[in-house]
C-alpha cells in the first residue's frame, strides 16, 4: 500500500515538472541561419519556459508545412512563399520573421556567362521546393517575361557548393550570406541574381506553426517565440562564441568557423538587429508581398484572407491555466508611502502618483482587482495567507537583496542636476575638481557616482528640503536626484532661486519588489510588463508634470505682474496669427504655382517640362555613378474612339484613372507624367532593361482591370516602349529609342487587331 502511494506521489511530482515537447522543423541545413535555436536549446532558454524542444534535420523529402499543419506542437521555419500556402488553405500563422531582408540569391559561375535572365532558359537549378516558391526567387524568375522559364531543369539541391563548382549544375539557389564567401575565399569569380526592383523586401526565415496550436496553446506558441528570440537576441550579440558552438555541435555541412562568422555577420545586418526589431512581421508588408503575388500571376488561387489572420497577436497578454489560478486565489496589495511626489502621495484621503497608476494599470490589463495599502511607521499587516503584498523600488542597476525578487524594469527615471539659477549650464560633469555635489542618499549610488566623476566631492542629505537649504547657503554647488521628485519640489515650495540645471547620463529604473514566495506573481508581473506600450509609460509620467504653487502665494501680487503679462502675450499671439495666415496664404499661391509649373491640370502628374527635367538629372546620374536608368514611353490604344464615341469628358476619365492606376504601382523613387495627349513617360533610376520589361507587364496587367463610369464594359491597354541608357547616350537619343520601341509595339498591337 505505502509503495502505491509512493509510486503515485512520483508520478504526480514528476507531471507537475514535465517539460512540454515540442518539435521544430528547420528549412535548411544545419548554419548560422538556425543559429538562435541552437543558442535556445544550448543555453537553457527554452527550458526556462518549460519547453523541451527537438530541432529536426533538414530532409528534402519532408513537406514541413505539411508535419506543422497536421501535429500538435510542431513548429516550422519558412520562406514568404508560406502566404501562397494561406492561399490554398493551408492554416499557417506567422509568429516572427527572423530575417527583415530575404538573403536568398541565384548563383552561377562567371564563366557560365549567364548575365543576365534571359540567359537562364534552358539552365539547370539546384533548389529547394519551398525556394521555388519563394516571392525573392519568384520575382528573379519574373524579371523578363520574354523567356519561357518551363524550360529551366530543376535539380534538387545537395547542398554543396562544389556541384556548382564542378559542373553539376549551372546555377544554385543560395543565401547572400554562405556560397559567396566560399567562393570568394577560393578565387572563383561568380554572377548571382537578386531583387530590388520592386522596391519590396521579403519575409524570410519565418517562425511559423498552425492555427489549431495558436487557438489552443496559445501560451506555448508566446512561450517558444520568446526563448527563440532570446536565443537570436544571444547569437547576434555573441558572434564568435555561437559561430563555435555551430561549429562543434552543429556542423552537418563542415563549415569552417570563419565561414560561420561571416555568415553571422551578414544575416545580423539582414534581421535588422541593431534597429531594434528582430521578429518583426508588419501587416503592410505581407499585404505588399501577397500583392506582388497576385499582380505577378504566381497566385492563381482564387481565395482570399484577412492579412491579420496569418499573423500572430503578440500584443494580445496570455496567462496559462496555473497563472490564471493563481490570480483567482490571490489578493494583491501595493504598498504606498505619502510625502514622496509624484511617485506617491495623499490628495485630501486618496493617494496619487505613478505607482498607483502603474498598478492600476497591471490592475486592468489582467482584469483582476488589486488593492493598495499605506505604509504606518513601517508596519505591514498580513490579514490573509494568501496576501501578497509588493512595493516600488528605484535603482540605477538591478536590485538585489536578501530574501527579495524583483520585475523587470518598468519606467526610465532620469536623473538630473538642481543648482541655484546664477549657475551656467553644466555641459560635462567630468571637468569639474573639488566641487561638492549633492546627492540624496537612498539613491544608494553616491559610490557609482564616484567612479564615474573621481574628483567631485559627493555628500549626502536625507532629503530634498535638507539639499535645498545646503544650496541656497553654497554650500554644494548642485544637488542629485530624478527629474520627477526635482521639479514637484522646486515647484510646490516655490522656489524661486532654484532651477533643474541639465541631466546626467544615468537612469533609474523602476521596479516592483517582491518576497521570495511570490515568485509566481513577479513572473505573471513581468509579462504584463513586456506588453506595456511606451505611450503606456509616458502618459503616465508626463501626468504629473504641473506646477504646484505655493500655498502662502501672495495673489493680490501674482495678479498684478500676470494680467499684463497676458495681455502682451494675447497682444503677441493675435500679431502672429495674422502673420501666420499671410505665410500660409503665401505659401498657397506658391505651392499653387508650383504645381501649375510642374504638373498637367488634368491627371495632376508631372508635366511634360518637369519629366524631361528629371530625365536629365537622372542620366548625369546614371553617367556619374554607373547605375542603370530605364524610361517607359506609352500611350493608350484606340483613344481616338473612346473621344469620338463617348466624348471628351470620357476620355478625360480614361487619361485620369490611367495615370491613378500607374501611380499606385510604381516605386516613390520612379517619376511619372504626361508627355502630350495620351502619351506617357516614367522614369526609373536604378533599373535594367529586364526590370522594366516586368514592370510593363504588371502595369499593362493593372491597367486592363480599370473600370469606368461611362462604359463598364470598355477594357483598354497601352503599347509600351522603353530603353535602358548606356554611357554616352543623350536624353534625345533615350526618347527616340524608346518612342521607337513604343511604335513597334503599336505596329504588333494593329496587326493583332
Amino acid at each position: 500500500m505505502f509503495i502505491r502511494k509512493l509510486l503515485l506521489i512520483l508520478i504526480i511530482y514528476s507531471n507537475l515538472f514535465a517539460k512540454e515537447k515540442i518539435t521544430l522543423y528547420p528549412d535548411w541545413l544545419d548554419q548560422f541561419q538556425f543559429a538562435g535555436y541552437y543558442i535556445a536549446k544550448e543555453k537553457g532558454f527554452y527550458d526556462d519556459f518549460g519547453l523541451d524542444v527537438e530541432i529536426k534535420p533538414f530532409n528534402q523529402n519532408v513537406n514541413i508545412v505539411d508535419e506543422v499543419i497536421n501535429n500538435d506542437a510542431t513548429y516550422g521555419i519558412g520562406k514568404s512563399s508560406l502566404i501562397l500556402e494561406k492561399y490554398n488553405d493551408k492554416n499557417v500563422v506567422f509568429i516572427s520573421s527572423i530575417f527583415q531582408e530575404s538573403p536568398l540569391i541565384l548563383i552561377s559561375l562567371k564563366n557560365k556567362n549567364i548575365n543576365s535572365v534571359s540567359d537562364l532558359e534552358n539552365k539547370r537549378v539546384m533548389i529547394t521546393n519551398d525556394a521555388i516558391e519563394s516571392a525573392t526567387i519568384k520575382s528573379i524568375l519574373n524579371n523578363d517575361k520574354n523567356i519561357d522559364m518551363s524550360t529551366l531543369k530543376i535539380l534538387p539541391h545537395s547542398g554543396k557548393v562544389d556541384d556548382l563548382i564542378n559542373n553539376k549544375t549551372d546555377l544554385m539557389a543560395c543565401y547572400l550570406s554562405n556560397e559567396p564567401y566560399t567562393l570568394s575565399k577560393n578565387g572563383i569569380d561568380f554572377n548571382y541574381f537578386s531583387t530590388n526592383y520592386l522596391n519590396l523586401n521579403f519575409y524570410e526565415g519565418i517562425i511559423f506553426t498552425s492555427q489549431n496550436e495558436v487557438l489552443t496553446n496559445s501560451y506555448r506558441v508566446q512561450s517558444f517565440d520568446k526563448a527563440s528570440l532570446m536565443g537570436w537576441e544571444y547569437a547576434f550579440s555573441n558572434i564568435e562564441e555561437t559561430a563555435k558552438l555551430i561549429f562543434e555541435k552543429y556542423n552537418s555541412q563542415n563549415k569552417s568557423l570563419d565561414e560561420l562568422i561571416y555568415e553571422g555577420n551578414v544575416l545580423k545586418d539582414l534581421s535588422k538587429f541593431d534597429l531594434g526589431i528582430l521578429g518583426n512581421i508588419n501587416i503592410d508588408r505581407i499585404e505588399d508581398i501577397k500583392k506582388f503575388y497576385t499582380y505577378s500571376g504566381i497566385n492563381k488561387s482564387i481565395n482570399t484572407f484577412n492579412s491579420n489572420s496569418i499573423i500572430f497577436n503578440k500584443e494580445y497578454l496570455i496567462l496559462n491555466g496555473s497563472q490564471k489560478d493563481y490570480l483567482d486565489k490571490n489578493q494583491f496589495t501595493l504598498l504606498l508611502k505619502d510625502s514622496n511626489p509624484p511617485f506617491s502621495f495623499k490628495s485630501t484621503t486618496e493617494f496619487k502618483g505613478f505607482e498607483i497608476d502603474f498598478w492600476h494599470l497591471f490592475s486592468d490589463k489582467l482584469s483582476k482587482p488589486f488593492n493598495t495599502e499605506e505604509v504606518l511607521n513601517g508596519n505591514i499587516s498580513y490579514v490573509f495567507s494568501n496576501s501578497v503584498k509588493v512595493n516600488f523600488v528605484y535603482s540605477y542597476d538591478y536590485p538585489n537583496k536578501k530574501d527579495k525578487i524583483y520585475t523587470k524594469p518598468i519606467a526610465k527615471i532620469p536623473l538630473v542636476i538642481a543648482t541655484k539659477v546664477d549657475k551656467n549650464f553644466i555641459n560635462d560633469l567630468s571637468t569639474f575638481e573639488k566641487t561638492k555635489i549633492g546627492i540624496l542618499s537612498s539613491l544608494n549610488m553616491k559610490g557609482k557616482l564616484l567612479s564615474l566623476y573621481p574628483k567631485i566631492e559627493f555628500i549626502e542629505f536625507e532629503t530634498d528640503d535638507l539639499a535645498f537649504k545646503a544650496l541656497q547657503k553654497n554650500e554644494i554647488y548642485g544637488y542629485v536626484n530624478n527629474i520627477y521628485s526635482l521639479n514637484s519640489s522646486i515647484n510646490k515650495n516655490n522656489y524661486k532661486d532654484l532651477k533643474i540645471n541639465s541631466s546626467l547620463d544615468i537612469n533609474l529604473n523602476s521596479y516592483i519588489e517582491l518576497s521570495m514566495k511570490d515568485r509566481q506573481f513577479k513572473d505573471i508581473l513581468d509579462l504584463v510588463i513586456s506588453k506595456l506600450k511606451k505611450d503606456e509609460i509616458d502618459n503616465i509620467l508626463n501626468s504629473y508634470s504641473q506646477i504646484y504653487f505655493n500655498e502662502n502665494l501672495n495673489y493680490q501680487q501674482f495678479l498684478k505682474i500676470v494680467i499684463p503679462l497676458l495681455i502682451i502675450i494675447a497682444l503677441i499671439l493675435y500679431l502672429n496669427y495674422k502673420l501666420y495666415k499671410e505665410i500660409k496664404l503665401r505659401k498657397g499661391i506658391q505651392k499653387e504655382l508650383l504645381t501649375l509649373a510642374t504638373n498637367d491640370t488634368l491627371t495632376n502628374i508631372f508635366n511634360r517640362r518637369k519629366i524631361e527635367e528629371i530625365c536629365e538629372h537622372e542620366i548625369k546620374l546614371a553617367s556619374r555613378y554607373k547605375t542603370p536608368f530605364s524610361i517607359i514611353f506609352f500611350d493608350l490604344n484606340d483613344f481616338k474612339p473612346i473621344n469620338d464615341n463617348f466624348g471628351h469628358h470620357a476620355g478625360d476619365e480614361v487619361l485620369i484613372k490611367v495615370a491613378n492606376t500607374i501611380s499606385k504601382h510604381i516605386r516613390n523613387s520612379d517619376s511619372f507624367g504626361r508627355w502630350g495627349g495620351d502619351e506617357f513617360l516614367i522614369a526609373l533610376p536604378q533599373t535594367n532593361i529586364n526590370q522594366t520589361l516586368s514592370l510593363i507587364n504588371i502595369l499593362q496587367t493593372h491597367i486592363s482591370n480599370i473600370s469606368f463610369d461611362f462604359n463598364k464594359n470598355l477594357k483598354i491597354s497601352c503599347s509600351f516602349g522603353c530603353y535602358e541608357y548606356k554611357n554616352g547616350d543623350t536624353l534625345d537619343y533615350v526618347l527616340k529609342k524608346a518612342d521607337e520601341s513604343m511604335y513597334d509595339v503599336k505596329i504588333k498591337y494593329k496587326k493583332k487587331v
